[in-house]
């Protein structure tokens, strides 16, 4: 106990070595299509989690082009001045409160005109929200990016915000037939977008497709929802597996790894790759572990036990 408090405030103190006095806005809105949000301020440092375009961050502290932030979901972490617009309080209340589009395809672009002739503004990637513009021109929306630079997408590329929120449906089915589209998307530590994920990114991004926000890391998700057997009779597809090391009369719980029962004895999860996994041996890619708990989501969410409805705060930022 004494090591890990040892740890814990040489972490700190090393945060506030790089942090130094941040006067400027104390807002920022994700600006690309996501961005990295590092341990420290050095692109060597760990990626602790993604965060989306159109993402609200709180601006804390600035090493020369890193800025130290507070992510909805992730606190005192860092990432470069680029990849957001900094706004002042009413700046980031305007465009909270602004009409917005969501990209609905996995991975197309903005251009600088209505045509794919056009210059390239930037990449656009599944739930990235824009201001969504007042002009339209043969099957093409204008779109303001949160720095107010101007673009344009395919109409059939977004939907308005508040219709997408409106249409989500959280069923079993609905969960799986999403976590299987993301089938081969690659691993990567922090990974929470449609590019790679790791293995709480990717359960949070399913169950966010489907209208729900889970917390971030698999330590947090263990404690939503209601706990249910280890039990191929009882367990439900959508049900999330928690992995790691029991705890012990000296050491805490730790929460290593989260999969998906994905039904007939099978997990969905980021493991490498995202991949189904047999819970069985005579099953195809075996996964060899006990779980420390299964977590049922569904019929717990907006009850005060740490699961949320997109439609119940704005939005997931």
């Amino acid at each position: 106990m004494k090591r890990t408090l040892l740890i814990l405030a040489a972490l700190v103190l090393s945060m506030a070595a790089f942090a130094q006095t941040w006067d400027g806005p104390q807002w920022a809105v994700v600006n690309s299509s996501s961005c990295f949000l590092r341990l420290k301020p050095d692109y060597e440092s760990g990626n602790e989690t993604q965060c989306l375009m159109g993402t609200v961050l709180r601006v804390k502290g600035a090493e020369r082009y890193w800025r130290l932030v507070d992510a909805p979901d992730y606190k005192d972490v860092w990432t470069t001045e680029l990849n957001v617009a900094f706004m002042d309080e009413a700046g980031k209340d305007a465009w909270i409160a602004a009409p917005k589009y969501i990209c609905c395809v996995e991975y197309t672009r903005i251009y600088a005109e209505p045509s794919v002739t056009a210059g390239r503004v930037g990449d656009f990637t599944l739930n990235d929200l824009v201001r969504k513009g007042t002009e339209s021109r043969r099957g093409w929306v204008q779109v303001f990016l949160p720095s107010g630079r101007e673009g344009w997408v395919r109409a059939y590329e977004v939907m308005d915000l508040d219709e997408w929120v409106a249409a989500r449906e959280a069923t079993r089915e609905n969960l799986i037939g999403t976590a299987r589209r993301f089938l081969g998307t690659p691993y990567m530590w922090g990974g929470a977008s449609i590019k790679h994920f790791d293995c709480s990114g990717f359960t949070q991004f399913v169950y966010r497709q489907c209208g729900i926000v889970l917390p971030r890391n698999a330590r947090e998700q263990i404690y939503t929802g209601e706990e249910v057997p280890y039990d191929f009779d009882r367990m439900l597809p959508g049900d999330l597996l928690f992995y790691g090391t029991p705890a012990t009369a000296k050491k805490k719980m730790v929460v290593a790894h989260v999969a998906m029962y994905y039904g007939d004895k099978k997990i969905i999860h980021s493991s490498q790759v995202v991949r189904i996994s047999s819970l069985t041996p005579d099953g195809e890619d075996f996964y060899d572990r006990e779980p420390l708990a299964v977590r049922r989501i569904l019929g717990h969410v907006d009850t005060g036990e740490g699961i949320r409805s997109v439609a119940a705060q704005p939005w997931y930022y």
